[in-house]
């Protein structure tokens, strides 16, 4: 990977010459003890070798988005873009929470190049946003995202991912509702809906209806979203937006049989190639995690759920409808056995007064 960085470098001081290379590496000492606190592990480098990975990294990443934003400018024969496989390796490791660099180093070294074009091309972030898309969830950039809140790549992803309009947490103490599995709630007389919203916490119940956004899963989902998840776990206990969510749908999958009911009512798109893996992923990206429940996203979806679960009527009126309203012919056999009923009883009723 060293060697595809280098040629990058050289492509990209090639391509941009008003980028001077002492001015660069000016710049970076300028944010190296800023930089430095932003890693968790103390980074054992002297200035100038610091100063040379933030250098190389950082031009690294520019150059890749900037190609795959533009394939006109990517030169023949290039490693990366030429090979699917690497590509989609690369993208993955830059999501893995141990490779993340400060944004503001990146972002600060982007600006400092295209800062008199920045009217006529996208931001970074812009740019990140359209590399990293293919393999999330996200089908549209968000404008609440700010470039001053971002710490890296990963939480931009995350930040992606969040609702437009963040609650406040829930001061319940409450312990954590578990919500019945999809083939539970149908049976209880819940009916399951493909939501419209492109946000997958917008999660609606209302009128018996429980409208779930579509959940893709596809091959890079399952690593994206256990570094979230990790990411979450260290930095936002309070705030943990796709535990809490993942949580959610890990209760309501408890099966495969679950996992396709989701699937037929377009709730989860899977990628996968068959129920099992979908399941198998669901059940086990927030294994071993610590949940808080009142997240108030969730928390009050979850009291609603029960509630209407622990009502015997729900499911004794989804029994009743399943049982004997399923087809016009049940429906029909019902009313003539009621009809005949009354006239049994009405026949015993006069035979009793004629006796009198």
């Amino acid at each position: 990977m060293e060697d595809h960085k280098l040629r990058y470098l050289q492509s990209f001081l090639k391509h941009n010459r008003n980028c001077r290379l002492e001015e660069c590496i000016e710049k970076i000492r300028s944010w190296e003890e800023r930089a430095r606190r932003c890693y968790d592990e103390v980074i054992d480098l002297d200035s100038d070798e610091f100063a040379e990975m933030m250098l190389l990294d950082g031009i690294f990443v520019i150059q890749l988005f900037l190609l795959f934003r533009n394939p006109k400018w990517r030169a023949n024969g290039d490693r990366i873009f030429g090979n699917p496989r690497m590509l989609y390796d690369v993208r993955r490791d830059m999501t893995l929470l141990e490779n993340q660099m400060p944004f503001f180093a990146i972002d600060g070294l982007f600006k400092m190049v295209f800062g008199a074009h920045q009217k006529h091309m996208p931001g970074l972030l812009e740019l990140a946003y359209g590399f990293f898309r293919p393999g999330t969830n996200i089908e549209d950039m968000p404008e609440v995202v700010m470039e001053s809140e971002v710490q890296h790549f990963l939480d931009a992803i995350r930040l992606l991912y969040l609702p437009s309009v963040r609650k406040a947490p829930c001061e319940s103490e409450e312990e954590m509702e578990f919500i019945p599995s999809a083939t539970e709630l149908v049976a209880a007389g819940v009916k399951l809906r493909k939501g419209k919203s492109k946000c997958l916490f917008d999660i609606v119940f209302k009128n018996e209806v429980l409208e779930i956004p579509q959940l893709k899963i596809l091959y890079p989902t399952e690593s994206c979203f256990r570094n979230i998840i990790a990411f979450e776990q260290c930095y936002y206990r309070n705030d943990s937006y796709l535990i809490d969510y993942m949580c959610f749908m890990d209760h309501l999958v408890n099966t495969p049989g679950d996992a396709k009911l989701l699937i037929d009512k377009g709730i989860i798109e899977n990628w996968l190639g068959n129920d099992d893996a979908a399941t198998h992923l669901i059940n086990t990206l927030c294994r071993e995690t610590f949940m808080r429940s009142n997240n108030a996203y969730f928390y009050s979806l979850r009291r609603k759920l029960v509630e209407h679960c622990q009502k015997p009527h729900n499911k004794w009126k989804t029994t009743f409808k399943r049982d004997y309203c399923s087809s016009p012919w049940t429906v029909l056999s019902v009313i003539a056995a009621m009809v005949l009923l009354t006239l049994t009883v009405v026949q015993t009723v006069c035979s009793l007064l004629s006796l009198k």
